[in-house]
């Protein structure tokens, strides 16, 4: 099996999902699936926050994270290098939650078909080539898989939304790491 070295955005889009897939969310429940410390936790939240992804408080009662209204919003005053980290971020998770495809894609023909590339210009109608190729590469390292498949000229993604309890991510020398493809892909 492959292994791949995570990186920040990888982790990021890791404990948006999450967040995505539950109410509360302890640091337990992160730390089960993201080896990672509380620190790195709270920074990568607040990431998330600033991205407009996620609107969480920690609640001491329920020792866990809380979603919160009102809902979250992007950091307009974030500058540089952070606003395009934001952006990819905000973009990616909008991926995780609403691309999608047609199902019946043996009935359709042609250009009648509606696919996750097509999905994926409504969603980002500036967007260019180059970006989807490489959004559609980070999805399929977090687990998130999208191929195309040469034979019947199509995309394939996965088959919906699960909660998945291992993402395959362990620690090798001091660096996160995580298994590609099988059971720890959405499938």
């Amino acid at each position: 099996m492959e292994c791949i070295q995570l990186t920040q955005t990888d982790r990021q889009l890791l404990l948006y999902d999450i967040f995505y897939g539950s109410q509360e969310v302890s640091y337990e429940d992160i730390a089960a699936r993201l080896p990672i410390g509380k620190k790195m936790v709270q920074r990568d939240i607040k990431a998330l926050t600033d991205a407009g992804l996620i609107c969480v408080r920690y609640s001491r009662k329920d020792k866990a994270y809380i979603h919160t209204a009102p809902g979250p919003a992007f950091d307009e005053s974030a500058k540089g290098k952070r606003y395009a980290h934001l952006a990819k971020l905000k973009r990616i998770g909008t991926l995780m939650t609403e691309l999608y495809m047609e199902r019946s894609y043996y009935e359709v023909s042609g250009d009648d078909y509606f696919s996750c590339k097509k999905c994926y210009y409504l969603l980002f109608p500036n967007a260019n080539e180059k970006m989807r190729q490489r959004d559609f590469q980070q999805l399929n390292r977090i687990g998130y898989p999208i191929s195309y498949d040469n034979m019947e000229r199509r995309y394939h993604m996965w088959d919906g939304y699960v909660i998945r309890e291992d993402f395959g991510v362990y620690l090798e020398n001091g660096k996160l790491m995580r298994y590609v493809g099988g059971i720890y892909d959405l499938l």
